[in-house]
């Protein structure tokens, strides 16, 4: 009853609002065109605003302003928008609390991350044991409250022994967290505020086997408007009770005459009773380069740093386990859905590797975990269905799983740990966590134990589409069982496709909200992903890009072609990385797409090594300094290849201004060129957020705030009324 009577007052007052005139959209903020042209290997490109790139001009952020300014204008008419946000906040306002970031040490403790209904942020808790009581060890609203910000907790790792936690907090997408040592049976920070780090970014802490410091990669240089901004980065040894300027470095360009100032060379300690550190040359690539060394090198004045493993080894980022004289891994040389392998590091002359688990058909290995001193490794079918195996003895086994999932993320404490963490998640079912033991399944105590009614009769459609090419492109549909294939519905197309990395399905009640709305929710595996192997991957980068857009236009026409939308009701939506994709299907078909959405949006890779944080990102795009790599680049950016007196989709382009991965010029260029060249009178928008990073706000009100936004304008430009 409560519900109705929300939503009842929500609808009457939200009756007084108007949408704006679909053909009122002109006047936008002009910003002066300073064109340069570029000769790329004979290729002429004009690039009509390269001014907006200095973000330090006056005229330029003011431009930003103006436009933000015109965006608000008609945004904020959208009554839409705060209906869906009413609407949202629902979800998340029952008597269950929210818990996250769950961490259990060996001696069976807990720490974790609670926000109960009435909290806007979430704190950090502690128990002794899993039965026992809530104790708060850290509200962040009252960490240096002197500077007046709204800090949130973006990662925490107990110490071996439970005795201390570290926490790492930030607030607005500012680059780098502050970290603190909590004492747990004082309930009270350390003294010392560790700064330069960003652990939720870089593979976190590593506590050292006695619990009395840890290893984390140190950023020197912060300042995005500095020439050294994340260069000569390095992994050093912090001490508890030292000076937290007082840094010894332990892994860094030094190491290796392989690592440049420009690499990230981070090096972890994998469990705390190995004997063996190990560095990574860590990239935005799946397969990286190592060396390990001696934890005992720790008390030297340097560390004799030897190498593990190549780059042409092809061994999957950080999945690699010290198991006595063995370096267990997942491997991708000569597998295209990879293998778990090892090799002695005591045996003389060339590395003789020995092959555990072979290669599965349709079944792409995920992830390799430890616990029980047993090898466990999870396995995903075109990216939609997750299994779960074992392997000990020489022998493989599957596990029967409590129920069929589409994601599974894997946790032990140690290698000697009795427990194995599952967490799985999928499109409808929510985020569970389980106990895994001698063969058995129990629920965490911990895991959130939340309903949504509202999302029971929902549909989920797994199905394969035929691309351009003749190659099956997989694809998730969820919609409510009630929906008619009536092409009328309103569909949000969220497409990605780059650096391998694989859509797996996760319960999200904000995206569930356009299909309670009535509209179907599409999720296109495309080329670019992890989701069908390596080579699904390679398929979708650099020469190849074009397979990703096309296969989004391909899933599009299927889903027009099978009447589940329209021309006039698709959404094509992505963030980050997934924009190239996206951006250069709106170019290409721009008659197929009604709305298109781009979130912190990489929109002119050719520009992309002009970007403050470059880091290593041209592995996935491209060179301009070859000439194959750069004319794919031109091929790619949806920035270069707008053309002028084109009926373009209604636009919402949205940027973050303390984003320090996509620029905010990327996506201001984009707006400028295609107010001017679009002819179809739908808006184009920039919409820029001030206060938060690359990853959007920290908060959930925040989160709330940004996709009911988006939600309303794509449902006022599809011309959809909300089903309530």
């Amino acid at each position: 009853m409560k519900y109705c009577i929300v939503l009842l007052s929500c609808s009457i007052f939200y009756g007084c609002y108007k949408k704006p005139n679909i053909n009122s959209f002109k006047n936008y903020p002009q910003s002066m065109k300073v064109s340069v042209v570029d000769d790329y290997f004979g290729t002429i490109i004009k690039d009509e605003y390269r001014n907006i790139e200095n973000l330090k001009d006056s005229s330029v952020i003011n431009w930003f302003k103006a436009q933000d300014g015109y965006t608000e204008k008609y945004m904020g008419q959208l009554s839409d928008q705060k209906l869906i946000a009413s609407q949202m906040r629902l979800y998340f306002s029952n008597d269950k609390p929210a818990i996250s970031r769950v961490k259990y040490t060996n001696n069976g403790s807990v720490f974790y991350l609670k926000r109960n209904p009435e909290d806007s942020i979430q704190k950090l808790f502690y128990r002794q044991n899993v039965d026992a009581n809530d104790i708060e060890l850290l509200d962040p609203s009252n960490f240096q409250k002197d500077l007046n910000k709204e800090f949130t907790i973006n990662y925490l790792q107990p110490s071996w022994d439970s005795r201390y936690v570290l926490v790492s907090l930030s607030y607005d997408g500012i680059t780098g967290s502050s970290m603190i040592i909590i004492d747990v049976k004082n309930r009270k920070p350390l003294p010392e505020v560790i700064t330069h780090a960003e652990p939720d970014s870089y593979l976190g802490v590593s506590w050292l086997p006695d619990s009395s410091g840890f290893l984390y990669l140190y950023l020197p240089v912060l300042d995005p408007n500095d020439e050294n901004y994340m260069l000569n980065s390095s992994t050093v040894l912090h001490k508890l009770g030292d000076n937290p300027n007082k840094r010894k470095i332990i892994f860094s360009s030094s190491s290796s005459s392989q690592i440049t100032n420009e690499d990230l060379p981070i090096a972890k300690i994998l469990s705390n009773n190995d004997n063996y550190l190990i560095g990574y040359k860590a990239s935005v690539e799946n397969y990286w380069s190592a060396y390990y060394a001696n934890i005992s090198d720790l008390d030297k004045e340097r560390i004799d740093w030897k190498p593990l493993y190549s780059l042409d080894e092809k061994i999957y980022a950080d999945y690699g386990y010290f198991s006595d004289k063995e370096f267990v891994y997942v491997s991708g040389k000569d597998a295209d859905n990879r293998t778990i392998s090892s090799f002695n590091l005591k045996s003389k002359g060339p590395k003789q590797t020995n092959i555990l688990v072979h290669e599965k058909k349709d079944e792409v290995i995920t992830s390799l975990y430890v616990a029980n001193n047993n090898l466990y490794y999870t396995t995903s079918r075109f990216g939609v269905e997750a299994f779960l195996y074992e392997y000990k003895g020489n022998h493989e086994e599957k596990i029967k799983l409590p129920y069929i999932t589409g994601t599974i993320e894997l946790n032990s404490s140690s290698n000697e740990s009795e427990n194995l963490y599952v967490n799985m998640d999928g499109w409808t079912k929510d985020f569970t966590r389980f106990i895994y033991n001698n063969g058995l399944f129990n629920l965490d105590p911990l895991s959130n134990h939340q309903t949504y009614s509202k999302f029971n009769d929902f549909q989920v459609k797994e199905i394969q589409v035929e691309s351009f090419d003749g190659v099956q492109v997989p694809m998730s549909l969820i919609y409510r069982k009630d929906m008619k294939l009536d092409g009328l519905n309103p569909t949000f197309i969220y497409a990605y496709g780059a650096y391998g990395e694989s859509m797996t399905p996760f319960f999200s009640p904000i995206f569930l909200n356009w299909v309670q709305n009535g509209g179907v929710f599409v999720v296109p595996h495309i080329r670019g992903g992890g989701e069908k192997g390596d080579s699904w991957h390679e398929q979708g980068m650099k020469s190849k890009k074009s397979n990703s857009w096309k296969d989004i236009i391909s899933c599009t026409e299927y889903l027009i072609r099978n009447k589940y939308t329209s021309k006039e009701k698709t959404v094509l939506y992505s963030s980050s990385a997934g924009s190239v994709a996206t951006g250069m299907a709106m170019v290409e078909r721009p008659d197929l797409f009604k709305v298109f959405i781009a979130d912190v949006p990489m929109l002119n890779p050719l520009r992309s090594e002009e970007r403050t944080n470059n880091a290593s990102n041209y592995l996935e795009y491209g060179t301009i300094k070859d000439s194959t790599e750069c004319m794919a680049l031109i091929k790619m950016d949806p920035y270069v290849n707008l053309k002028p007196n084109v009926d373009y989709p209604a636009s919402l382009i949205i940027s973050s201004f303390n984003d320090v991965r996509i620029d905010p010029w990327i996506p201001g260029k984009f707006v400028a060129k295609l107010q001017v060249y679009s002819t179809s009178k739908a808006p184009v928008f920039l919409d820029v957020i001030y206060d938060a990073g690359h990853e959007g706000g920290d908060t959930m009100e925040e989160r709330i705030k940004e996709y009911s936004r988006i939600f309303a304008f794509a449902f006022w430009q599809t011309n959809h009324t909300l089903k309530i």
